[in-house]
């Protein structure tokens, strides 16, 4: 894919991130490949709107599709924190998330999607009964039921016993949506998804729905849930 050659500003954003009651400005910039939606060396950029000191950020991640910008309070200290999004495409879906604070003009990685995923051990397998187990590591776990799942029908006997021991699979990390738990307060909270799929990837089975709210020191969890999707029990 040939790019445009120079870098251009994708998304801006106004506001106070550093803490120091003046808006500052956000912004993206990227390099666009031609007769494509691609953007290659994607940066973020700070500009103090007191000293006009400017602040370029490399981002772990810097390619990919429709970047965007999010201002919001995720620490609770009153000021506001910059999340930045990139699709990454392709079958996969997921998006890139890093979450950083700027107060005091000093940067901290807050979140990020690879981060998170390391810090997450789920598994899940095949059991007895037309069954996938999804384990979340803190010793719980959720059944869904693949009863009327095409894929999962050659894995069963007919009395519905497993014919051998299946893992099916969980991850990556999709996407974290911002989102407000408690009104009165302003402060956003995460929702992480991850996806849960059966022995092929185009087989999802549903998605980890993990609430993250910040706890001092890193976003941990407040509540987890698994979403799927429903089924069609009609008889036609």
């Amino acid at each position: 894919m040939k790019s445009s050659g120079a870098p251009e500003v994708i998304v801006s954003r106004t506001g106070d991130v550093t803490g120091d009651g003046v808006a500052d400005r956000v912004w993206l910039t990227g390099v666009r490949t031609e007769d494509s939606p691609f953007i290659q060396d994607i940066t973020l950029l700070i500009q103090n709107g007191m000293t006009g000191r400017i602040t370029q950020v490399a981002l772990p991640e810097n390619m990919g599709y429709e970047p965007t910008i999010y201002l919001c309070d995720f620490t609770g200290d009153g000021v506001l924190d910059i999340k930045v999004s990139i699709q990454s495409g392709g079958s996969g879906g997921f998006v890139f998330t890093y979450i950083y604070s700027f107060v005091n003009s000093r940067l901290r990685l807050l979140f990020s999607g690879e981060r998170y995923e390391v810090s997450r051990q789920f598994r899940a397998y095949y059991v007895d009964g037309f069954t996938v187990v999804v384990e979340n590591g803190h010793g719980q776990q959720y059944r869904i039921d693949v009863s009327l799942d095409p894929a999962a029908a050659d894995l069963y006997n007919p009395d519905g016993t497993l014919k051998q021991p299946t893992e099916a699979n969980v991850g990556p990390f999709i996407m974290a949506i911002p989102v407000v738990l408690d009104e009165s307060s302003g402060v956003c909270s995460l929702l992480a998804l991850t996806r849960v799929y059966g022995t092929f990837a185009a087989d999802t089975l549903g998605y980890i729905q993990d609430y993250l709210s910040w706890d001092g020191n890193m976003f941990s969890t407040v509540r987890e849930e698994l979403a799927v999707f429903p089924q069609d029990v009609s008889n036609g």
